[in-house]
């Protein structure tokens, strides 16, 4: 019995960090809340997710709230920038195809072009933000072209965020479904999927 239960128990080391996801979640869901502070919360959340993949002890809550305040300012800069130009070009997107003569669509590519470079950015630089102590243009620097060196991985992050939205778009129970799990743990399960990527990319660039 107390090798079922014990510490170094495979069972009782799966189920802590199955609640510790449970718990950062949670915390997350509630920082993001205020919208502005959704960087500093992505952030904080990758801080967690990639100690876990590194195996380092933590303490989630504390130390998810030690790094949410001292990546505050950078994360909540870097998160308005980015912000304010997936609104300007999506609003672009939406007088392309809304407003405009239709003899004008071909103005969507060069727009498409640079918000996928926005949206890149997004998901390298809040996990780099977790890890290194950089200032915000070398986050978006570094962030971009770590987009392009990874390029599969690039990738394979928007086709799974465009098939979760995608399906969740055309079936309401598949959106139900999906809203529960990002409730529960979603957020925080992808984060560390990723996080087992990141955390191989950072190392492979740290070398050169």
């Amino acid at each position: 019995m107390d090798k079922l239960f014990g510490p170094n128990n495979p069972v009782t080391i799966f189920l802590g960090r199955f609640f510790d996801l449970i718990l950062l979640n949670v915390i997350f869901i509630v920082t993001c809340l205020p919208i502005i502070t959704i960087g500093a919360a992505i952030t904080a959340l990758y801080h967690e997710t990639i100690a876990i993949v590194k195996k380092e002890s933590t303490y989630p809550a504390r130390s998810y709230f030690a790094s949410f305040k001292q990546n505050f300012r950078q994360a909540t800069i870097l998160w308005s920038a980015l912000l304010v130009l997936i609104l300007f070009f999506s609003a672009d997107l939406y007088v392309i195809y809304n407003v405009i003569d239709p003899a004008y669509r071909f103005l969507q590519y060069p727009v498409w072009l640079i918000l996928i470079g926005i949206v890149s950015v997004l998901l390298y630089a809040f996990p780099l933000l977790a890890t290194h102590e950089e200032t915000v243009p070398q986050l978006v620097r570094n962030s971009f072209l770590l987009s392009l060196s990874n390029f599969p991985f690039t990738v394979s992050c928007f086709v799974l965020i465009a098939l979760i939205v995608d399906l969740s778009m055309h079936n309401g129970s598949i959106l139900v479904g999906f809203f529960s799990l990002f409730l529960f743990f979603g957020c925080a399960a992808i984060a560390l999927l990723f996080s087992v990527f990141f955390v191989r990319i950072f190392r492979k660039a740290e070398k050169h």
